[in-house]
């Protein structure tokens, strides 16, 4: 493993900037190697270089290949895992700062799997990174060169994935329903606890969002979740009642009965039918 890290500024230094970076690195990974689960206090972004892997956030499972990126915002729990047939080489980018949070949240809503961004020329972002990894000592002038270059890698990503600035501050009430939705459906969210974060009557809510939806947030949340527990049932060997409580069901008995009545088979069914094994990347329904 090859590692920068920034420390010639305090965190409390970095937290009060607006964007600076923590870390920057480069690993070529044995097969099965594997880091968490672990919370971090700061952001990642890691690019995949060649090879294969899997990423846990919370409950969200991902498959990665060569030119994707996997984003990681600080608090959330976070697990990967390389390939055992073959495994992934990847570099990364870690940074915090007072406009840190919106700047991956960007990303995050330019992107339709939230955490993944596909289809990058992911060797452009390692020949940045690797100019990071060059830098010797970490005096001010080191640290201004540091930061530069991540600024250039956030410009680079930014322009990758056509980040609409003009549609950014146009964000509806139900588009910010729908990313808190997506980022919190494991938990067990009230839709009343919702509306009033936001400000709205929950009737409001219901009829914003199935204006812009066709669904209503409740319906939209349970599918969320089965989607979710179905992808679980066929890449891990979590026990059923196990997934059932992660996704915020009160227990497998409930779980069982609406995973039911949306794929119109038992979860221990579906995942005797849909069980994906080891680098392969067929698709749920």
């Amino acid at each position: 493993m090859k590692e920068y890290k920034e420390t010639h500024h305090s965190l409390m230094y970095k937290s009060n900037s607006d964007l600076s970076l923590y870390s920057a690195g480069y690993e070529e990974c044995t097969p099965g190697y594997s880091y968490g689960p672990k919370i971090r206090s700061y952001h990642m972004i890691h690019f995949v270089l060649c090879g294969k892997g899997e990423v846990h956030i919370n409950e969200h499972i991902f498959h990665l290949n060569a030119g994707d990126a996997f984003l990681i915002p600080a608090g959330k729990v976070c697990y990967y895992e390389a390939s055992r047939e073959n495994p992934w080489h990847y570099a990364w980018i870690n940074f915090l700062g007072i406009n840190s949070q919106m700047y991956l949240y960007q990303l995050m809503t330019s992107s339709d799997d939230i955490y993944i961004i596909h289809n990058l020329d992911a060797l452009k972002y390692k020949e940045h990174i690797f100019d990071i990894l060059s830098i010797q000592g970490t005096d001010t002038s080191q640290y201004f060169r540091a930061n530069g270059i991540l600024y250039q890698i956030m410009s680079m990503i930014f322009q990758d994935v056509h980040f609409q600035e003009s549609s950014w501050g146009k964000i509806s009430i139900a588009d910010e329903i729908k990313f808190y939705l997506d980022n919190n459906y494991a938990e067990k969210i009230k839709l009343q606890d919702v509306a009033k974060a936001y400000g709205v009557h929950p009737n409001y809510l219901t009829r914003i969002f199935h204006e812009k939806y066709d669904v209503s947030p409740k319906q939209y949340l349970m599918n969320l979740k089965l989607k979710k527990a179905g992808r679980l049932l066929t890449t891990t060997e979590l026990n059923i009642s196990v997934i059932a409580s992660s996704l915020g069901f009160d227990d497998q008995l409930s779980f069982t009965k609406c995973f039911k009545k949306y794929f119109n088979i038992s979860p221990s069914e579906y995942r005797k039918k849909h069980r994906i094994y080891p680098d392969s990347h067929s698709k749920l329904p």
